[in-house]
């Protein structure tokens, strides 16, 4: 498997330039989420990656990890194993391009994720949740024959996601931090890759929920460190331990972490949804809620809402939870 992912910044603009015109470009709002002035605190930005065309930030990185192999490919075509947003940009590109496409899930995956795989003519294979995370671990199936695009430790992916944190940051030189979700820790390697060259001073910060904290834990002990894992709403990121080919670059990488509750990213749904009219999913929503946690410390600020696939039966109730404010 390919672990050289370090960047060149000329290789983030390359990608920038292959990537031009492939995309709309998503917006960026200017939130102010305080009810009264004892709340205010800095400025917060956030990047709407929910509203991309395949509902999540994964759709730039499948496009540009399809032309990266486009001579090695054959008739078995790509595939990869994902929680849903990168099996459905991927699937979507690859229908683009007329190239076959399987996609690994694990077995509790979103409906609503399973049909838009399958809606974009991917075959889609269901496994147990441990063994879907060994697949990524190995890069490798033995039911598969085509070329597997990583759903995060793939150069082409994670060049994708620098061409993001070079927009963001670009746009806003003045930016002292950018809060991401940490799933696999893709798009934090390559978020900060992006800022390290073009704004050195912002802080790339990865966020992660109570329920699988294992960056928070394998940073302090200044070694990987398994932990426990708890399934919840949020789909799309949380691991009992960091990937063993994420580890050498999110360690240099990230500045810090920051670890949020499953209430605060509720109501970070919630105010989403009622103030901007975005859907956003758990995953998506954990910057925002771990950039309003941490409004206080930085004059501005910027965060990811990554996707929005979530099912729309659990988007309601997470609404309408009067048990969980």
């Amino acid at each position: 498997m390919e672990h050289a992912f370090w960047l060149s910044f000329e290789d983030i603009q390359r990608a920038r330039q292959k990537l031009n015109g492939c995309l709309q470009d998503m917006p960026t709002l200017h939130l102010s989420m305080r009810e009264n002035d004892s709340e205010a605190g800095g400025e917060i930005l956030a990047r709407v990656e929910s509203l991309q065309v395949t509902g999540s930030f994964k759709a730039r990185a499948a496009i540009f990890a399809l032309e990266a192999l486009e001579s090695q490919l054959n008739e078995n075509g790509v595939w990869t194993a994902s929680a849903g947003n990168m099996g459905k940009a991927l699937a979507w590109a690859a229908r683009q391009k007329r190239i076959h496409c399987s996609v690994i899930v694990p077995h509790d995956v979103p409906r609503v994720k399973q049909d838009a795989i399958t809606q974009y003519g991917a075959r889609l294979i269901k496994v147990p949740f441990e063994e879907y995370q060994q697949i990524q671990v190995r890069g490798e199936h033995p039911a598969m024959k085509g070329k597997m695009v990583h759903p995060f430790a793939n150069r082409a992916v994670i060049t994708a996601h620098a061409v993001l944190g070079l927009e963001i940051v670009e746009a806003n030189p003045d930016l002292e931090a950018i809060f991401l979700p940490c799933g696999g820790g893709g798009l934090c390697v390559g978020v900060a890759q992006a800022a390290r060259y073009s704004s050195p001073t912002t802080k790339v910060i990865a966020c992660e929920v109570e329920t699988a904290t294992p960056l928070t834990v394998s940073l302090k002990a200044g070694r990987p460190v398994e932990t426990s894992y708890t399934p919840s709403f949020i789909s799309g990121m949380g691991a009992p331990f960091v990937f063993p080919q994420m580890w050498e670059y999110v360690r240099k990488l990230v500045a810090e972490t920051v670890v949020v509750s499953l209430s605060e990213v509720r109501q970070a749904m919630r105010w989403l949804y009622h103030a901007c009219h975005l859907v956003v999913e758990g995953a998506g929503a954990v910057s925002l809620a771990a950039a309003w946690k941490n409004r206080h410390r930085f004059r501005k600020a910027a965060c990811i809402l990554s996707g929005g696939n979530i099912d729309p039966k659990l988007f309601c109730e997470v609404l309408n939870d009067a048990e969980h404010p």
